[in-house]
């Protein structure tokens, strides 16, 4: 289950629980979820189901929305993001179902006891601490746009995103990790709503929000 938790000056003063495809915030008496305040415009904000998760979006409101501290146009939510509207936080919280807990089978007593050199020990831990830890693979998940609801795992050294004619971006995979660059199209690809303009591209983090022509997708890295 989805919800909100609406705070006034540090105090709760609701929750809406979010069970539509489409949410609108406003102050307009007609939005699903009310905020009365000047601070708020009369259609402020929506929150858009994609899949197992919801992306709020600001509708070029007045005063703008912020999630965790920074000024957004849209962004895939996750558990505990802070919403900021004016003079109200709204906290979003997914709630699992409770999973019964099997009490675990005691464990086995070892046959064999491994002893490891201390001096191999020491020399293995002194050379992992000064090597970069990379990822291998790249994970696409598609909320919007022709492959909505998939996955794609970036294996290969490039994979593009978009159609010849349109918009179109790759993600290169370098030795430093993964790149998104910008193809062709009269718009640039954008990572969490900021244009990627640099022809060397810009270096994708995890849980990156992609965004290209139509499509909409979020990176994961493992």
């Amino acid at each position: 289950m989805y919800k909100l938790v609406i705070m006034r000056g540090g105090v709760e003063i609701g929750e809406a629980v979010l069970d539509s495809k489409r949410i609108s915030i406003g102050r307009d008496q007609a939005s699903d979820i009310i905020l009365e305040d000047a601070s708020v415009s009369r259609h402020h904000a929506q929150l858009v189901r994609v899949l197992d998760s919801y992306y709020l979006e600001d509708l070029d409101s007045t005063n703008g929305t912020q999630r965790n501290q920074r000024s957004i146009t849209k962004h895939i939510l996750k558990h505990s993001d802070e919403i900021r509207i004016g003079g109200f936080t709204l906290y979003f919280v997914v709630e699992e179902p409770a999973v019964r807990q099997e009490p675990a089978a005691p464990p086995e007593a070892p046959d064999k006891q491994l002893v490891t050199p201390a001096a191999t020990t020491r020399t293995e831990s002194l050379n992992n601490e000064h090597k970069v830890q990379l990822p291998k693979t790249a994970r696409l998940r598609f909320f919007r746009g022709p492959n909505a609801g998939r996955t794609e795992i970036l294996g290969r050294g490039l994979f593009t995103i978009g159609k010849p004619g349109g918009e179109v971006a790759a993600i290169a995979r370098r030795p430093q990790g993964f790149f998104l660059l910008h193809i062709g199209g009269a718009r640039y690809p954008r990572i969490n709503n900021s244009e990627v303009n640099s022809v060397a591209g810009v270096k994708l983090n995890e849980a990156d929000v992609v965004e290209v022509g139509e499509n909409l997708a979020e990176i994961t890295f493992s």
